[in-house]
């Protein structure tokens, strides 16, 4: 570490990166001689890419944000991290925002003392005041970059429309990230229907409804991935289960489902839909795209039907919330207000039965499984499930192909 003034420089290359790293104030006074070590640098390593990490830079000046101008001009791919709130609001009132890509540091945040209000296969959920709460990842869970991905998802899915808590940002506790929501003063249909099995009737219908209403969204795009290749790429994933031509087929089955620009909540289970008064509120965007509404339609049935179909019942209701009777019940409200007759009930079935199959299959890395469990899984699939696979898709190739 060099340090000259008030500023600190300690650099590191590894081709074809130059990473600088600033603590303190970059002032007028320390400027110039910041500058050259800077240029000699840039001389000695002849880097294609130069990140400054600004954890410790406390304050630029004009003079600073001069050298940052000459060095984006000497290197176009010039990034900043770890911005502090102060030295961001500097750039955002110079200018230098728009010309210099950056990103703030995380705002570390505590939970001791808060009260957990959910529990999940990735994290918790701890509500923070009366107006936030936080979604907390588990430890290695996610990266800031997905979790930045989640946020502008939530974000975009609030900008077109979709009924859902306003993202904030993403945050550290300790050795773990989170993503700050607005409170949602709101309760899982899943819930309310635990505690009030009556409901069911009243509920199933809205949320039918609005899976029709969020399945007419078409986002601009490049808004949101398309589903197809998220799915492509969780099969790739099960290359160490399935030799190459099995994989082929569940590729083909992917296939199967016209593209699409419908807005898909991705998980849209009873668990992610909230009740607000009188209106449904959907939580948990990480999963959002586009492309066939039968992606949404499949999950649906994934995680109800056929949850109680191949578990024992403690443990689906477990997993689900509801027992069997109440699933079955939802799902054949669901399915009538959904699609209004416009698919015959048992060809409807049989296709939401082959195609869950497809998505149960791309969660198995996604959760922890053993390993015994795996071997047992892959057995049954290539006995039971893959030799079906093409007479599915050419069974459901029409029906796919409707509007729904």
């Amino acid at each position: 570490m060099e340090k000259i003034g008030a500023i600190s420089i300690e650099s590191s290359f590894a081709a074809p990166e130059l990473r600088i790293a600033l603590s303190g104030q970059l002032k007028a006074d320390n400027a110039p001689e910041t500058e050259a070590k800077i240029m000699a640098l840039l001389t000695a390593n002849r880097p294609s890419a130069v990140t400054v990490d600004a954890a410790g830079l406390k304050y630029i000046s004009s003079s600073g944000l001069r050298l940052l101008l000459i060095l984006k001009k000497k290197c176009p791919a010039l990034q900043m991290i770890n911005v502090s709130g102060d030295v961001d609001e500097i750039l955002r009132q110079t200018g230098i925002d728009k010309l210099v890509p950056y990103k703030r540091a995380l705002r570390e945040i505590s939970v001791e003392g808060c009260l957990c209000i959910g529990r999940g296969q990735n994290g918790e959920v701890y509500r923070l005041d009366r107006d936030t709460i936080v979604k907390l990842y588990a430890p290695n869970a996610i990266t800031v970059d997905s979790a930045e991905r989640e946020r502008q998802k939530a974000q975009a899915a609030f900008l077109l429309g979709v009924p859902t808590a306003i993202s904030y940002e993403v945050v550290s506790c300790g050795e773990r990230l989170g993503l700050i929501f607005e409170l949602v003063d709101a309760k899982s249909i899943r819930e309310i229907v635990i505690a009030d099995p009556s409901r069911l009737e009243e509920l199933v219908p809205k949320w039918a409804a609005l899976a029709r209403n969020l399945h007419r969204l078409a986002p601009a795009p490049d808004t949101f991935p398309e589903m197809s290749g998220i799915y492509h790429s969780r099969i790739d994933a099960l290359d160490d289960l399935f030799t190459t031509p099995e994989l082929a087929l569940l590729h083909n089955m992917v296939d199967s489902l016209p593209p699409g620009n419908s807005f898909l909540h991705g998980d849209f289970h009873q668990g992610n839909v909230m009740v607000q008064g009188d209106e449904l509120l959907l939580i948990d965007m990480a999963d959002a795209a586009v492309g066939h509404p039968f992606y949404d339609i499949m999950g649906i049935y994934m995680l109800g039907v056929r949850l109680v179909q191949k578990l024992p019942p403690a443990m689906s209701k477990e997993i689900g919330g509801w027992d069997a009777p109440t699933v079955y019940r939802a799902w054949e409200i669901f399915r009538q207000h959904y699609f209004q007759d416009s698919i015959d009930l048992r060809d409807l079935e049989d296709m939401a039965t082959a195609y869950s199959e497809l998505r149960y299959l791309t969660f198995w890395k996604i959760f922890s499984l053993t390993d015994e469990f795996l071997r047992n899984e892959v057995q049954r699939i290539r006995e039971d499930f893959l030799p079906q696979v093409e007479g599915y898709i050419q069974r459901f190739r029409g029906l796919s192909q409707q509007e729904i």
